[in-house]
């Protein structure tokens, strides 16, 4: 996609300050295009209209639950109706939720796949018909590393972010030779939310919260995400490299060359990749334990 100058945006998951959607939001505006950005947060979501608005371009918010079709045909009605017809469709909404493989409810693993998986099924649904109809677009969903290596946790997160990643390769052979362009962003570590994690939402183990209690789990968890997000770009500073690689329509768009050589590792050598997987875990797990160690808690104990 060349130029954005008064085209048609869609984004889901714009109301976060530090998220993803809105650094897509600001950008795109910056670049004179017109936006139509949704989420379940209206609060934020309108702080972000105004951020947006200050670019001079015309903005439009709607409430959309993206693991609610009806939502979608609702948004996708209201879309057409007041920016005409789309040409870039961000499908960002997502969460990331869950405990350790031995923990996890089924409930956590429906609420995550229903948010971060059918909501890209959904999306295309209720948009792709008028965009084959015209012969044009662009589609782009937010994967994550996580898509790419499944070694970490939480496996919620993985599937469906594996499976966004599959979808999207799918859309992009099957749709290319109908004009419409896909790409998948796989991010890295972002400065996001999903780093920021909701300790209220934790399944921390019985035993473990007993003998801790939730303000000392809490306070290690959170000076955990504070050292993962040390490494970490802003939302800003990504989205800049995801611009350039839908200017590209490119499949791929990656914040860090890393995952282009995991991809190559995969294909040229399985043996070093599972090694990767077995080492890149433990690895992690290691680090996990010995943070939790220097809090003053066998974390090992408790699985």
């Amino acid at each position: 996609m060349k130029d954005f100058k008064a085209k048609n945006g869609f984004i889901t998951g714009a109301a976060s300050p530090m998220g993803i959607g809105r650094s897509f939001a600001l950008a795109l505006a910056k670049r004179g295009m017109n936006l139509f950005i949704t989420d379940i947060d209206m609060v934020g979501l309108e702080k972000v209209k105004k951020e947006v608005e200050k670019e001079g371009v015309k903005v439009i918010t709607s409430k959309c639950d993206v693991s609610v079709y009806k939502d979608f045909e609702r948004v996708a009605d209201e879309f057409y109706s007041k920016l005409g017809e789309i040409d870039l469709l961000i499908n960002n909404a997502g969460i990331s939720l869950g405990s350790d493989l031995f923990n996890i409810d089924l409930d956590i693993w429906r609420k995550v796949i229903d948010t971060d998986l059918w909501s890209i099924i959904h999306s295309v649904k209720a948009f792709l018909p008028r965009m084959v109809k015209r012969g044009s677009g662009h589609i782009v969903s937010i994967a994550s590393g996580a898509g790419i290596i499944g070694s970490a946790e939480p496996l919620p997160y993985i599937a469906a972010k594996f499976g966004v990643v599959g979808l999207s390769e799918t859309f992009f052979a099957r749709l290319k030779n109908l004009g419409i362009n896909v790409s998948v962003i796989v991010p890295a570590w972002v400065k996001t939310n999903i780093i920021n994690i909701d300790t209220d939402k934790i399944q921390y183990p019985p035993k473990l919260l007993k003998e801790f209690g939730k303000e000392k789990l809490d306070e290690v968890y959170n000076s955990l995400m504070d050292v993962i997000a040390e490494g970490a770009i802003s939302a800003d500073e990504a989205v800049e490299k995801y611009l350039e690689g839908i200017e590209k329509d490119q499949l791929y768009v990656f914040d860090t060359d890393f995952y282009y050589d995991i991809l190559a590792m995969k294909g040229n050598d399985p043996k070093q990749y599972e090694n990767f997987l077995v080492e890149g875990l433990t690895n992690r797990g290691k680090a996990f334990r010995d943070h939790f160690h220097n809090h003053g808690i066998n974390i090992e104990d408790y699985w």
